[in-house]
């Protein structure tokens, strides 16, 4: 039975008394805790500086509680000292996933249970023996450490060798391994005593974050090179795709063009010829950015080239793609020429290109190869009537893959259904069922008899 007053659980008490040598003799404890707030403290500033990596969130977090937990030690708070370091093993697991770039970490939290009992255990002094339980986080940091060196690159195996440092210092400590190195978890230099793990934390924070600031140096550089890339390539792509449709007696033409992103691969040239007709162009580059734009203004340099001979659209074709051997760098580029001549005559040629529609039907027409795929590639011109109040309309593959967020494509029979529409009809529809790539429309209305 308990008496008036008492409970059935005593905490310790908050402070433990210390004489001025024993504070002496921790010092090295108050050293550690000032670089380990210090570390906190350069990791922070770092995550200020750069939000999109986190991993400096949590490790000025786990820097924190370290250097917390060292003055706790020092001042001789011991429920406090253990409850932070209750925290601390299992903080350290996390950043050393976020460190270590380890992806479907989430196993890692069945171990938090035995965490919290650390920290139940360091207020209930009948509970004291739940302390130990805080070497279970050496299970799933020695798998993490494993899984660093084996699939991490350069970055991740150095800071799996300095996590190595701490994980072989806790195993050496470990009572069992006390027995045949009879090394515990202090270092007695003079008059100091140093605690092994708590000096092997700071010597890896101080790696890791060497380490981490190098890779953030690295990425912001690439990221201001890549910016730098993009913006050359949108004024170069500004420059190659016409901003006005020019004006060509019998037709009324539109086009809209809009990139999945700053810098798209399609592009397109509408011509007028000598006799009243028209030539149109349309094509996609694989791949974006600088190389894009540069293999569309080398293709468009070309087509301006051919144009001043041939008004054929299957010699274009071949001109172009004799142009992009050697140059496509593993690439390729689909491409449609279209001729409508005043004859009332629509005549196609066609380099992997999705087909034209002609009044809301897809017309038939041969698709030879891409272009840059081959040398000496024949490609076939096939004719169709084209009369007054014919619609032509023509497009990118981002129009037909469009995708809904279900993973539904737009798809070609939708397709054939919009393309009786304006061209800002069309380009709105498929970015409004789920834009996945660059989306370029054209249209043509031919609007009276020659």
């Amino acid at each position: 039975m308990l008496a008036a007053g008492e409970f059935p659980i005593s905490l310790n008490p908050l402070l433990t008394p210390m004489s001025m040598a024993d504070r002496l003799h921790q010092s090295p404890d108050l050293i550690l805790g000032v670089l380990e707030i210090s570390l906190s403290i350069a990791f922070l500033s770092l995550w200020l500086v750069a939000r999109d990596f986190r991993v400096f969130r949590i490790l000025s977090f786990f820097y924190m509680l370290l250097g917390l937990e060292q003055f706790m030690e020092y001042a001789g708070a011991d429920p406090i000292d253990w409850s932070l370091r209750a925290l601390a093993v299992g903080v350290i697991v996390e950043a050393a996933g976020h460190a270590l770039n380890i992806r479907n970490r989430r196993w890692t939290r069945i171990f938090w249970p035995f965490y919290f009992l650390v920290f139940v255990g360091a207020w209930v002094p009948s509970l004291g023996g739940l302390r130990d339980l805080g070497a279970v986080s050496e299970i799933p940091l020695g798998i993490l450490i494993y899984l660093g060196f084996r699939r991490g690159g350069r970055v991740e195996r150095m800071i799996s060798a300095a996590l190595s440092l701490h994980f072989l210092v806790r195993m050496l400590i470990f009572p069992v391994a006390q027995r045949f190195t009879g090394q515990n978890n202090f270092l007695y230099v003079g008059g100091w005593r140093v605690r092994l793990t708590a000096m092997t934390l700071t010597v890896l924070g101080a790696t890791t974050l060497i380490v981490l600031a190098r890779v953030l140096m690295r990425d912001r550089a690439e990221k201001q090179r890549l910016a730098t890339e993009f913006e050359s390539a949108r004024v170069v792509q500004q420059v190659l795709v016409p901003e006005e449709i020019p004006a060509v007696p019998g037709f009324a033409i539109s086009a809209v063009y809009r990139p999945f992103g700053e810098v798209g691969g399609d592009f397109f040239q509408i011509l007028p010829i000598a006799d009243g007709g028209v030539l149109v162009v349309i094509g996609d580059v694989s791949g974006k950015g600088m190389q894009a734009a540069m293999m569309v203004s080398l293709l468009l340099g070309k087509l301006q080239a051919l144009v001043e001979t041939t008004t054929s659209p299957a010699a274009i074709l071949r001109g172009m793609n004799h142009r992009l051997q050697g140059r496509s760098r593993g690439g390729f580029t689909t491409c449609l020429v279209v001729r409508l001549d005043p004859d009332e005559t629509l005549t196609v040629a066609n380099a992997g290109h999705i087909a034209p529609y002609v009044s809301g039907k897809e017309l038939t027409v041969e698709n030879g190869l891409p272009l840059g795929l081959a040398a000496d590639v024949e490609y076939a011109e096939v004719a169709f009537p084209f009369r007054a109040g014919d619609w032509l309309t023509l497009v990118t593959d981002g129009v037909v893959e469009a995708r809904s967020t279900k993973g539904e494509l737009l798809g070609f029979e939708r397709t054939a259904e919009l393309s009786v529409g304006t061209a800002e009809a069309i380009a709105e529809a498929a970015q409004a069922f789920g834009q996945d790539d660059d989306i370029t429309v054209l249209t043509l209305n031919r609007l009276v008899a020659p």
